[in-house]
This record gives C-alpha cells, structure tokens and sequence, in this order.
C-alpha cells in the first residue's frame, strides 16, 4: 500500500529498464506503506506510465530533461510531508519488512539522521561500499582494486599449471631417487623441473603480493576485511538506498544539485554528519544490480571525474 505520510520515496528514472518495476513492487509490498514519487528525467519514453499502470498511487513528476540524479531528488524534496524518506536506485529489491525494521531503528535512535542497509550483488556476494569520509586515495582506491582483481586473477590462472609443474618435478625426482646409478641427462631433467616450478610458484606469489597491496586501501575504505557485525556509525552513506528523516532533508536543502551525477551521497554525507550520526546496519539486507556505468562509459568516467574534484574543491583535499 502506498499512501501514509510518514514514509516517502523517491526513484529517479533515465532510460530506466523493467527492474524499477520490481523495486517498485518491493516497496507496494513492503509491510509499512510508503508514498511514491517518481521523478522521470527521460519522459519521452514509457517507463513512468508502466509504474503507473501498476501502482496507481504513484506520483510522478516529469522533468522536461535530464536535470541529472541529484536535482531530481530535489523535486520530490519539495512535496514531502513525510517523517522519513528513503532515496533509492531503480535497481535494488528488498523484504517486505525492511523499510519497517529502518524506521524502528530511527525511531529508537533519534540521534540517527540517515540509515544505510548492507547491500549484496543480484549473485549473493557481497557490495562492499565505503563506509569511511571520502579522501584522494580512498577514492583512487576504486581503480587500484580493479587492477588489483585483474592480478589477482592472473595468479589463480597459474593453479592449474603450477600444480601439474610440481607434480611433474616431483615425479621427476622420485624416479630419479629410485636408480641406483644416476643418469645424469635423468638428473639435469629433473633439476630443470625444479626450477621451473620454483619460477612459477614465484610468479604466482609475486602476483598474489602485488594483488593484496592493490586491493588493501579499497578494503579499508570499505572495511571489507573487518566487516561490521553491529549497526555502527559510519562516515558514508550509499545514494543507492538510504532512509533519512525527511525535516533534516529539508534543513540542508537536499542534494546539491551541482552535482549531475556521481558524489552526490558523498557530498550529502559530509552535510548530514553535522546535525546527526549517519549509522550502516548489517542486519537491514537489499539486493543491488550494480551496473557500473562509469567504468564502461568515456562520459560517465567524465562525469564521475568532474564531480569528484567537485567535491574535493568544496570539502578540501584531504590525502
């Protein structure tokens, strides 16, 4: 049911496909009802009519063009009544319960302005988002774990090939054991064997080391080697689901809308933790279908670029 004031939310629709319609049916099944708004900044195609066909409390408000991610929120920001409102991606599902379980929390916990959930990849695994304030190496961090990933894949590409060379050596070794007079071609086989799999077995741990060291920064930003067991406080709040009370919202004025796309949680972020704690919850699950458009995109990279020295230029370039 869509219709109590109390929780409100907003989707953001840009060439959106058929997964806002199951973020949409996740939030007409949640068991606390929610008002809808959806802000469409690509109105000439047909995606809003879909979600009003199939949730006709919907209230959509058309852009006459892409005003961008963070000034679209802002246009719902202007018609909400709400005590709290949860900003989300046209790409997450949920349980029903999950936005109930948010609002208790708040409602137990007046000095939590906004609420972030754990997130997980449509495959089960893991979304490890940042949870620490956004710095220059933090968020050069992104890049240095992708080559990070592409090392470490390399070292598990010489598995197989490792453990056939060490078997072959091995068994090279035994054979040359068990002869009472050593041939010698027998023996410089062997050591040639040895040596081989000594190289490989040095190549792979050279990979592994450079891999770790790529990706260390990233799972500290995102604390993935410790995650967090308890709800704690945290210095981020990820744009793709986050319940934050509405009146706070308003006090800061929403997003700003300087930012198209990218950093604007961030950013949001950095303004919240003045007037409350920001607070990452463990036990509070979504599913994201993250499509990582900045790093296939030339323009998305771009985008992402701008607003990041954006956002340094306005909050200062810590290292």
């Amino acid at each position: 049911m869509l219709s109590d004031p109390r929780v409100s939310a907003c989707i953001v629709l840009y060439h959106a496909t058929g997964e806002v319609l199951r973020t949409v049916r996740c939030l007409q099944n949640a068991t606390t009802p929610v008002t809808l708004f959806v802000v469409d900044n690509s109105p000439q195609e047909p995606m809003a009519r879909q979600i009003q066909a199939q949730c006709r409390q919907a209230r959509i408000i058309p852009m006459k063009r892409n005003v961008g991610f963070a000034a679209a929120n802002n246009e719902a920001l202007k018609q909400l009544s709400s005590t709290y409102h949860l900003i989300l991606n046209p790409d997450v599902t949920f349980e029903p319960d999950v936005i109930q379980r948010m609002v208790d929390f708040m409602d137990a916990h007046p000095d939590v302005a906004i609420l972030t959930p754990r997130v997980f990849n449509i495959d089960g695994t893991e979304q490890f988002l940042p949870k620490r304030r956004p710095t220059i190496r933090y968020m050069a961090s992104g890049s240095l774990a992708k080559w990070g990933e592409k090392k470490a894949a390399k070292a598990r590409a010489l598995d197989a090939p490792l453990r056939l060379a060490e078997e072959t050596a091995a068994a090279a070794r035994q054979r040359l054991e068990a002869e009472k007079r050593k041939n010698p071609r027998a023996l410089a086989r062997c050591l040639r064997l040895e040596r081989q799999a000594r190289r490989l077995g040095r190549k792979k741990q050279r990979l592994e080391e450079r891999a770790a060291a790529l990706t260390r920064l990233r799972a500290e930003y995102t604390l993935a080697d410790d995650p967090p067991t308890e709800p704690m406080e945290v210095q981020f709040a990820t744009g793709c689901f986050l319940l934050i009370r509405s009146h706070l919202f308003f006090r800061i004025g929403g997003f700003d809308p300087r930012y198209f796309l990218y950093q604007e949680d961030s950013d949001l972020s950095m303004k919240v933790m003045r007037y409350g704690k920001i607070v990452y919850h463990p036990d509070m699950h979504i599913t994201h279908a993250w499509h990582r458009d900045s790093s296939h995109s030339f323009r998305h990279r771009m985008l992402h670029l701008v607003s990041t020295i954006r956002f340094f230029n306005k909050w200062g370039w810590k290292w």
